[in-house]
């Protein structure tokens, strides 16, 4: 365990790079190269309520506790304090990993039962969901289709991991060093996963799909955009 801290620590920066620029790169590729799907869809009206007022709270309240908790967790992992005090941005990384926690907790809760695989969803793995070809794919989907789910049951483990090795880090005298080192070790590159799987996350749920991003406002989207990108609900 210590000589996978000390590799963490000794490629902290590259992993980091690694995971954000990676990501990027790919998502500008597959949008020069695939494009988005159904760019009409992004012209219309929004009409059906996606998700309730609880979720949307909930999801905003996530999103940009774990933006501020990525950029003050980075500056620590790097000791960039960005002209701010230490104490300062640990002030700021716990108050949002409270509430991070507290999001987290209510989005796993509301979005466990959509979001169990069903029989249909190998049909979306087969093809992907349509991502990796120019032609509009209708894969099945109900309410979340299965690329969707992979994101919320990958995204509950590793932010349950990120809350749990948080709160041990916050608290390391009530610990054994062996077990702060480990909680180190597990919160950083979970955080580094996750930071990763968010970036995607936001791409395809903007520019990879017109008409997806107003859903983090208002809720709402088009009934056409429900038949294209969850046709089961149509069923």
């Amino acid at each position: 365990m210590i000589g996978l801290n000390n590799f963490y620590i000794s490629n902290t920066g590259l992993l980091i790079l690694i995971a954000t620029v990676g990501v990027l790169i790919i998502a500008v590729a597959h949008y020069l190269i695939i494009g988005p799907h159904g760019k009409r869809l992004g012209e219309l009206e929004p009409e059906i309520q996606r998700l309730n007022y609880l979720e949307i709270l909930a999801h905003f309240i996530r999103m940009v506790s774990f933006v501020l908790l990525a950029i003050t967790g980075v500056a620590f992992a790097l000791y960039k304090n960005m002209g701010f005090s230490y104490q300062f941005l640990l002030h700021i990384h716990l108050f949002f990993g409270v509430l991070f926690a507290l999001a987290s907790l209510v989005s796993i809760v509301v979005w466990i039962k959509d979001n169990t695989f069903k029989s249909y969803d190998w049909e979306w793995f087969k093809v992907m969901g349509g991502y990796l070809s120019k032609n509009e794919t209708h894969a099945p989907a109900g309410r979340f289709n299965a690329g969707q789910k992979l994101f919320y049951w990958c995204s509950t483990i590793l932010s349950i991991l990120i809350i749990y090795t948080g709160y041990i880090l916050a608290y390391p005298a009530q610990s054994a060093i062996s077990k702060v080192l480990s909680a180190a070790l597990i919160h950083g590159i979970s955080a580094v996963i996750l930071i990763a799987m968010v970036i995607g996350h936001a791409y395809l749920g903007s520019l990879a799909n017109p008409g997806t991003f107003g859903v983090i406002i208002h809720g709402r989207v088009a009934k056409e955009w429900v038949k294209v990108h969850h046709p089961k609900l149509s069923d």
